[in-house]
């Protein structure tokens, strides 16, 4: 029903439907990742990814020798369907090149654990009961920087027990002993030099079974992990052949757009004129939906004119009154308030800013932000009777199918996720949104596949934002350069809260529990005499969501911008401040060290030329940045370069690691430099680019990336780098300036970059 490319073959009905049994079998992470690896391979053998035989549940040989490699992460232009495939490969002894990557059914064995647990796998020690209870749900998703840590043991096991499992094969075939064999390039070779290739042997492996984990390959033993291996999906990406969701086409399929109310969390109660739009030319049908109004047409161009004709009765439910000025209001009341929690506190921080030594305060301020997907957001789905299917791009295919669940009442196991690439997610294709809308759509129309395609508008008048942030500071220096005091209060709505609302209510935090809020904010590794970091909470309608680098994204910025500060109250040069805090933490330090050397930090900068220093941590990874700028006129500015060290501990491909931190940066500089989601009359006012802008090509500055070596376990890689963006640029521009700015975007206050 559409089209294949040559590394992706979309799913049958019977394509990895793994379902039932697993928490009793004890397998609930993965045939890697647990001692239960006989169970696993009896369980999962013949479950097929077209011809060939299974070795566990992602991995099938076929007789040609081609390699199938199912990878439950979401390819969205972080590299996954490279970076772990290489983790199969390396213990596989498989050539890059003989692989197929597809993309499984949102089943128990993919579940990323990880992900909610942020525990490093062990698989010798086992997992936990709350890692167990993850897996058992299928939480099957792609977020939070996580798909390399969560698989970096268990996606080499599976290598390292397929391997073995055709050695076995093989030693029996030529009844000697699996020691005198060795795995060689998709091949066995015995100490005859004999050999036999995977293909050959891959029905008699499948029926092996292996009793205990297998031995990984030393580290200096490696030869994929840590090489810069060529993407999987560029070749397919360069010809065109690569489907995204926008790109599915199927037999008498309609396409649909949709209205949204105009007010947040208001309500559309009628359609004027339904008759007169059902009778536009190419318009099938208009449809009222608990979500909004849509029409469907023979194209999506038909469907997206006739849907902005409809005319439409609202409720706006009491949001009227909401605007940016109402929130800016909330927020700073909400910072004179008691706080809601008060998640860390060291020392007296009261008493040593009343005896302490220089005291500064400042307030900084960040807006709502959409996440403004380069691909328009989009859905495809069949709903036949008691079965369905949807072809969309998804961060999370658990999602997909508990929103098709939700909205059709099809019992999950008969409903068929195939999951395409991505153009873009940054946490917005993880909600169920727009899968709920397309759903009810397609639901009036069964027997026929409907698109359901959201213009810019749409979408941008009803993301799920990035909160509006305001932050608290007062400190303590004192003569030594010491901090005496910090104290930070912060006031938002909570992120964790309002998306798992959506996503799981059953596991949505309490706002005075979410640790996303003060992610990035809390646990600083500078040494500090007393600290306190706490928050107050702000409810409003507004739905609020994950945004790269969730609340790392705005704490780095008014953490590491107060820092700046702090140092210019102790007379110090910024980086050194810094430096002299971080003895007892060696990483940070190395870290800072080595961005400051790349950028020559201590050479002094031409005329009309200022650097900004940046160091934060968040997902596992520690990240330095320097921005160099050029002062052209008094608010006119030149972003020149951008110097970038990250230490992830292990890593797995150096090409996408600079790839990442390089569109990390420049999607934290679009933020900083235009981003912001403004609201009145209880409407947002930004509709599209013109009024959303992106950092171009004549702004975008050079980056040059440093990859620490550090041999500690995986931290993430999609989001580190986008949280020292902005407080390195506003560094370096208060360093030109000589006074401080505190609040975003730059654009706003008239600052021009070029």
């Amino acid at each position: 029903m559409t089209k294949e490319n040559s590394k992706r073959k979309k799913w049958t009905r019977r394509a990895f439907i793994i379902t039932g049994g697993l928490a009793g079998t004890g397998l609930v992470v993965g045939v890697a990742g647990m001692m239960h690896v006989n169970k696993a391979i009896k369980k999962y053998s013949g479950i097929g990814m077209g011809e060939g035989a299974s070795m566990n549940a992602w991995i099938t040989i076929a007789p040609d020798n081609t390699v199938t490699l199912a990878i439950p992460r979401a390819e969205m232009g972080q590299g996954v369907y490279t970076s772990l495939p290489q983790l199969i490969a390396e213990e596989l002894e498989i050539d890059m090149n003989s692989i197929r990557v597809v993309h499984p059914q949102p089943d128990r064995p993919y579940a990323n654990t990880f992900m909610l647990t942020q525990k490093e796998p062990n698989a010798f020690k086992g997992y936990s009961v709350m890692e167990k209870m993850f897996a058992y749900i299928g939480i099957v998703g792609t977020g939070g920087s996580t798909s390399i840590p969560d698989g970096f043991n268990n996606m080499r096991y599976a290598g390292a027990t397929a391997r073995e499992m055709l050695k076995k094969a093989a030693a029996d075939q030529w009844g000697v002993s699996v020691a005198s064999c060795k795995a060689e390039n998709g091949y066995i070779i015995n100490d005859k030099n004999e050999r036999l290739s995977y293909g050959e042997l891959a029905d008699a492996a499948s029926k092996i079974k292996i009793k205990d984990l297998p031995e990984l390959k030393k580290k200096e033993e490696w030869t994929k992990i840590r090489k810069p291996v060529q993407r999987l999906d560029i070749p397919e990406k360069v010809t065109g052949d690569a489907e995204f969701s926008l790109d599915v086409r199927l037999d008498n399929m309609l396409y649909a757009a949709m209205r949204h109310p105009a007010t947040i969390g208001g309500k559309i109660t009628a359609i004027k004129n339904q008759a007169d739009i059902e009778g536009m030319k190419g318009v099938k049908k208009v449809v009222l939906t608990d979500f909004g109004a849509a029409v469907i047409a023979d194209n999506t161009w038909r469907a997206k004119n006739a849907a902005l004709a409809l005319d439409l009765a609202e409720d706006d439910m009491g949001n009227s009154s909401i605007s940016s000025e109402s929130i800016n209001q909330q927020l700073t009341e909400i910072l004179k308030a008691k706080p809601i929690a008060t998640p860390e506190e060291e020392g007296d921080v009261d008493g040593a800013l009343s005896t302490g030594g220089k005291t500064i305060e400042a307030r900084y301020d960040v807006p709502y932000l959409a996440h403004a997907t380069m691909e328009p957001l989009n859905c495809t789905v069949l709903v036949e009777e008691d079965q369905a299917q949807v072809w969309v791009g998804h961060q999370a295919s658990f999602v997909v199918r508990n929103a098709v669940n939700e909205v059709c009442d099809i019992d999950k196991d008969k409903i068929i996720v195939h999951t395409t690439y991505l153009g873009g997610g940054f946490g917005r294709r993880g909600e169920p949104d727009y899968v709920k809308k397309a759903a009810a759509v397609a639901k009036v129309m069964s027997g026929t596949p409907i698109q359901t395609v959201f213009t810019r508008e749409e979408d941008m008048r009803n993301d799920m934002y990035r909160p509006a942030v305001a932050s608290q500071f007062k400190a303590a220096v004192n003569d030594q350069g010491e901090i005496d005091a910090w104290d930070n209060m912060i006031a938002l709505q909570s992120v964790s809260h309002s998306s798992m609302t959506r996503l799981m209510p059953s596991m949505a935090v309490k706002p005075e529990d979410d640790e996303a809020t003060t992610e990035g904010a809390m646990h600083l590794p500078y040494d500090m005499n007393s600290r306190r970091v706490a928050f107050g909470q702000l409810d409003l309608p507004i739905e609020v969501g994950f945004w790269r680098s969730v609340g790392s994204s705005q704490n780095a910025f008014f953490t590491e911008c107060f820092m700046d500060e702090c140092a210019e109250a102790a007379g110090q040069d910024p980086f050194e401040f810094r430096r002299a805090k971080l003895d007892a933490h060696p990483r940070f330090k190395a870290v800072l060290e080595k961005v400051a050397e790349m950028s020559n930090w201590k050479t002094p900068l031409p005329e009309n030329k200022f650097r900004g220093i940046a160091l934060h941590k968040s997902f596992g990874s520690i990240v330095g940045e320097v921005a160099e700028i050029t002062k052209i006129g008094d608010k006119e500015f030149s972003i020149d370069k951008y110097y970038c060290a990250i230490d992830c501990g292990e890593y797995v491909n150096p090409n996408t690691i600079e790839a990442q931190m390089q569109g990390g940066i420049i999607f934290g500089l679009s933020a900083a430099l235009y981003g912001e989601i403004t609201w009145n009359n209880g409407q947002v006012e930004q509709y599209n680019f013109p009024q959303y802008d992106m950092v171009r090509m004549n702004v975008s500055p050079i980056v040059d990336v440093h990859i620490m070596d550090v041999d500690e376990y995986p931290g993430g890689v999609g989001e580190p780098g986008t949280p020292p963006a902005a407080p390195a640029l506003v560094n370096a521009i208060s360093a030109a300036i000589g006074t401080r700015v505190r609040s975003l975007p730059l654009a706003k206050q008239g600052y021009r970059f070029v």
